[in-house]
């Protein structure tokens, strides 16, 4: 009947298309992201940046530049995030730290070592290691009380994060 209603050559697109459907790293769907944080119109250099979705799925980040730009990376190690409403999370970052924009994969793997224990299995938490040197409020740093909010859409996008 198949073959009746699609011809022997589309009957075979067809059942191509089942099975390449299939196919992918079965991730959430990703968008590109980048933007710059800046204070009082100032670029702010070595601060984390996390996207944390609102509804279950991965988080990206990226450590700002000199110039305070940042491009996101996914704990996947694709470039982007995750499609959907985010709360955006900064943390001041002690100098020394990765560049993402230079070596995103080495500056995701220094952001997940820091939040897994750091050295020896220490228990780090960054947010305090650097609240003090933090050119923002602490509310910037802690997922529940940020005032950070944005969509991730498909295709690419821009965010501008300016604190007052």
């Amino acid at each position: 009947m198949l073959r009746n209603i699609f011809g022997s050559r589309g009957l075979c697109l067809v059942v191509a298309s089942f099975f390449l459907a299939g196919c992918g790293d079965g991730g959430p769907e990703l968008a590109a992201v980048s933007g710059k944080v800046t204070k009082g119109g100032q670029p702010l250099a070595g601060v984390n940046v996390t996207f944390s979705p609102v509804n279950p799925g991965p988080s990206s980040g990226a450590r700002t530049d000199a110039e305070g730009k940042f491009i996101l990376i996914c704990q996947s190690g694709k470039a982007g995030a995750a499609i959907g409403q985010h709360k955006a999370i900064l943390q001041a970052v002690a100098a020394g730290g990765v560049d993402s924009n230079s070596d995103p994969k080495a500056a995701m793997e220094a952001m997940l070592k820091a939040r897994s224990g750091g050295p020896k299995g220490k228990n780090v938490d960054p947010s305090k290691a650097a609240a003090a040197e933090a050119p923002f409020p602490a509310e910037y740093g802690d997922p529940a009380k940020t005032p950070l909010s944005y969509e991730v859409k498909a295709g690419t996008n821009e965010f501008d994060i300016a604190i007052p």
